[in-house]
């Protein structure tokens, strides 16, 4: 009898064992990536056979993109939704020196940069006011009232800071200073358009460059949640001449799909949204050179 208990034992033991060894077999094993460095080039290239085949989405298992299309106020949009594993992948690119007004087209930062997904920035060139960083590096620190500034920090998360009518250089220069994250990007053009999920309240008179009653073609830049981030680009005049939207209502498509933060970037011609080497928005339209980007890029080595 105690033989035959201790054989029975024994079976158990070796299908518990076999269990447990078939269980991992099934599981897919979770790689860990490291994070990109901070300056110069994404090091890897996208993953080819990560693009969907009809050029509209991306997924290498760590970097997720897909593009919606609809319509809104007689205009065409662009639902740009962007999933990453790490911070490093959201990352910025310059056209020449900080100091110069070098303009590059979109598309070939893009490719210089190894970026999967690349949209234009706040073309900080083009004026000479706000707090720029890029790649944690400080290129400017002009600080303007007019300018709401947006604060991409070490976790990926967007921060604002906006000013009331004519705010000290002083005051202005102390909130940035007393930032309590890492200050990876910051951008100058707004405005902040929502903030921590409620729609922000100011004057449009008191705000530069956004145009804000008239029908134009616009691009905000949402965080939906962490890591995971929404592009809304619009088409405008330059496409059609009855095309466009005003600020309020790129605001209002910003809140339906759940944006908790919204910036709005720079628009008109300069909107661009490159995937795989190719531009998806307004695609007959002609490339706009301009002197920065935004991009993302695969933490996966061929």
């Amino acid at each position: 009898m105690k033989r035959f208990l201790s054989l029975i034992l024994s079976l158990l033991m070796v299908l518990s064992v076999c269990s447990a060894l078939a269980q991992d077999a099934a599981t897919p094993t979770e790689v860990a990536y490291e994070p990109l460095p901070l300056s110069g080039p994404a090091p890897y290239a996208p993953i080819a056979d990560a693009f969907g085949a009809d050029g509209m989405s991306y997924d290498d298992g760590t970097l997720s993109i897909r593009i919606e299309t609809d319509v809104a106020h007689g205009t065409n949009i662009y639902y740009v939704y962007v999933t990453l594993t790490d911070a490093s992948q959201m990352r910025t690119a310059i056209a020449g020196s900080p100091k110069s007004k070098a303009k590059k087209p979109v598309l070939a930062m893009a490719e210089a940069n190894n970026a999967v997904l690349a949209i234009n920035g706040d073309y900080f060139g083009y004026h000479t006011e706000g707090m720029i960083v890029r790649g944690g590096e400080q290129l400017r620190f002009n600080p303007h009232w007019m300018r709401d500034t947006l604060i991409i920090d070490e976790n990926g998360d967007f921060n604002f800071l906006t000013f009331p009518m004519y705010a000290s250089y002083n005051t202005m220069k102390t909130a940035f200073d007393s930032f309590e994250g890492e200050v990876r990007e910051a951008f100058a053009f707004g405005p902040a358009l929502i903030i921590d999920g409620e729609k922000a309240e100011f004057n449009y008179k008191e705000k530069t460059s956004c145009g804000y009653p008239t029908p134009a073609q616009r691009l905000a830049f949402c965080q939906l949640d962490t890591l995971s981030y929404l592009i809304v680009a619009t088409e405008g005049p330059e496409q059609d001449k009855a095309a466009g939207l005003s600020i309020p209502q790129l605001t209002e498509l910003c809140l339906a799909k759940g944006a908790k933060q919204a910036y709005n970037l720079d628009g008109g011609s300069s909107v661009t949204i490159i995937l795989g080497g190719q531009r998806i928005n307004a695609p007959e339209s002609k490339d706009r050179s301009v002197s920065d980007i935004i991009y993302f890029s695969t933490l996966r080595a061929q």
